[in-house]
């Protein structure tokens, strides 16, 4: 049982060290040569720095090296480290200042297996303590380690509501240095903006220092600048009755929270898509209907052009939908093009013969989504065959800071000039999404588009923004 750090007496114990404080040299010996085949036993030859497990000592002995014996007994705390005093019969009363510095006392003469069972009682009570006291540390080093490294921040605070405790995460989170928040309220950690911890610190106050057990939801500042979203669980630790302490563990929900607005905005997106599809598909569906009951008596060829006019609107409508449904600001990756090639073939697909399109300066490459921004154009150029005529011409060019489409046609009142990208607004029998569509493929890539009255009266819009190769 002896142990290899005399101060912390928390190295586990092997054999049993004894140490004899024995102030009769006979009597020294004799108990010497009892107790070593038993016992590893150390005498004082250089003072009392010396490593033991227990000490039999003398009252004369005693007296002369109280004062260190209670030091090295006090510096072994919190293991039990004994004293066993041998004492006489015809000693003199002892006083409690002696008692108090024992723990166990023998009276002399005693049998030699007294004696061994009264020291291996407390050598075995030395060893469970050395036991007891190691397990701590190492229960203790272990929860250091699993503070330490967690992959959440986590902060302890007094029952001041100071932090106490930080570790490693909490620092990389917040930039801050342990020097910087030890001693810190919470609410004061400039991590924490917008007064997001004062529920908590209100709770702290005024609830005795038991905090609300629901998670507290925050927001925090990285050492980047960005702004993230936290829920921070609280358990109030007792290990001591008058000086409580909270254990705070920061959860990050930004991706959560995140993923619940994109869910939230799909359905508002479905609901939009459905009430749409219901409303706009109704006029053209009667008209068709209508106008096939005539066709049917009378077989008439312009009855039957407008049913196929009414399907083809329908046909339209459910399929400027369908790319309102499949979220059109969320972009595929981005390849590097010929912009030329994506407004001819855009033209291509959507002109008319009749229609006519001048193209300017519009060599060079860009970098985008090649199906999103092909559907850009589709829409623009739609537009303006359809509140124009079939033979429209549409100028495309580069301007300084992006690229203008503009027609030939009358051009877009101002009042209504703000209302255009807004989705469901139409001005005629259209389904009011496709420039709404547009401004999002548009603001989805980086970019702006702006609508203005072309300089000889038509539509012109602009979008700006665009860098090219």
């Amino acid at each position: 049982m002896s142990e290899n750090r005399t101060a912390q007496g928390t190295e586990s114990v092997s054999k049993g060290s004894v140490l004899l404080l024995i102030d009769h040299r006979r009597n020294r010996r004799l108990l010497a040569d009892w107790l070593t085949s038993e016992y590893e036993v150390v005498l004082p030859e250089n003072g009392l720095d010396v490593s033991f497990d227990l000490c039999i000592v003398d009252e004369a002995s005693f007296s002369r090296h109280r004062d260190e014996l209670e030091r090295k007994k006090e510096a072994a705390l919190p293991t039990f480290l004994p004293y066993l005093l041998v004492t006489s019969t015809t000693s003199p009363a002892r006083t409690p200042e002696v008692w108090q510095g024992v723990d166990e006392a023998i009276t002399t003469p005693i049998e030699k297996a007294v004696l061994q069972a009264r020291l291996d009682g407390l050598l075995e009570r030395r060893r469970l303590s050395v036991e007891i006291e190691r397990e701590k540390e190492q229960s203790e080093e272990r929860f250091r380690t699993l503070f330490q490294t967690a992959p959440d921040p986590v902060f302890v605070l007094d029952a001041d509501g100071r932090i106490e405790a930080v570790n490693d995460a909490f620092c990389r989170v917040s930039g801050l240095t342990r020097s910087t928040v030890l001693g810190e309220r919470l609410e004061s950690i400039d991590a924490f903006p917008n007064d997001s911890l004062d529920r908590l610190a209100a709770d702290m106050r005024g609830q005795g220092r038991n905090p609300d057990p629901s998670p507290y939801s925050v927001t925090y500042m990285t050492p980047d600048g960005e702004t993230r979203y936290a829920e921070i669980n609280t358990t109030l630790m007792r290990f001591d009755e008058e000086m409580p302490e909270i254990i705070g563990i920061i959860r990050d929900v930004t991706e959560h929270k995140r993923r619940k607005q994109e869910l939230q905005r799909q359905n508002e997106r479905l609901d939009e898509f459905a009430s749409m599809l219901a409303h706009e598909l109704r006029n053209p569906l009667g008209i068709a209907q209508g106008y096939l009951r005539v066709a049917e008596m009378e077989d008439s060829e312009d009855a039957f052009e407008e049913v196929r006019g009414a399907l083809d609107r329908m046909e339209r409508m459910i399929n400027e939908m369908l790319d309102l449904a499949r979220k059109p600001d969320a972009l595929n990756d981005k390849e590097i093009t010929e912009f030329y090639d994506i407004v001819e073939n855009a033209w291509s697909r959507i002109a008319p013969p009749e229609a006519t399109l001048v193209l300017e300066n519009v060599e060079g490459e860009i970098s985008a989504d090649i199906d999103r921004l092909s559907q850009v154009f589709e829409n623009l150029f739609r537009n303006a065959i359809e509140h124009v005529s079939r033979d429209v011409t549409v100028h495309v060019k580069r301007i300084s800071n992006g690229v203008c489409i503009v027609d030939d046609g009358s051009g877009i009142d101002p009042d209504e000039r703000e209302l255009v990208f807004k989705s469901g607004y139409t001005t005629d029998n259209g389904t009011g999404l496709g420039l709404s569509i547009v401004q999002q493929i548009v603001e989805a890539h980086g970019w702006e588009i702006d609508v203005y009255e072309g300089s000889t009266g038509g539509s012109r819009f602009e979008i700006t923004g665009i860098d090219f190769e």
